[in-house]
């Protein structure tokens, strides 16, 4: 357990400065964005971790459009969050990362049950940091 936090703490780090020259620090984004942004019921928590791991001038891409910007992204995972109290995010597998690009697949949905919402997003790094998140979801079909 002490080895995993930290080993946790020095890929924070790393990222963190800005350090992201190969693919262990952008998985690492990857799953904070969604765990710690998307997954964070506080909203200043998660404010702090779209500072941290998102370019100022980030754009969030969705098939109802873009926004752009940290107060942006902010405005729009309370109203994602607000629309489903008790979900949760959830990684599928392990973020894939090719050099500047990467994606994690997740669910979405209460806890233990089977997901409302499957996706997968698909991020652009820029110095250490994400500066564009594309976001695919998928529902299930209606029974």
């Amino acid at each position: 357990m002490a080895r995993a936090q930290r080993s946790l703490r020095q890929s924070k780090r790393h990222v963190l400065s800005g350090r992201i020259s190969h693919e262990r620090p952008a998985r690492f984004l990857l799953k904070r964005s969604l765990l710690e942004v998307f997954g964070q019921r506080d909203s200043a928590r998660w404010a702090e971790a779209i500072a941290e791991i998102y370019a100022t001038d980030c754009t969030f891409y969705e098939a109802e459009g873009k926004i752009v910007g940290h107060n942006a992204l902010n405005a729009k995972i309370g109203s994602i969050l607000e629309e489903a109290p008790g979900f949760v995010f959830v990684a599928v597998r392990p973020a894939q990362v090719n050099h500047d690009l990467g994606r994690l697949q997740w669910r979405f949905g209460p806890p233990g049950a089977s997901p409302v919402v499957k996706g997968v997003d698909v991020a652009l790094f820029r110095h250490g940091r994400i500066r564009a998140l594309y976001t695919y979801s998928d529902k299930p079909a209606s029974k």
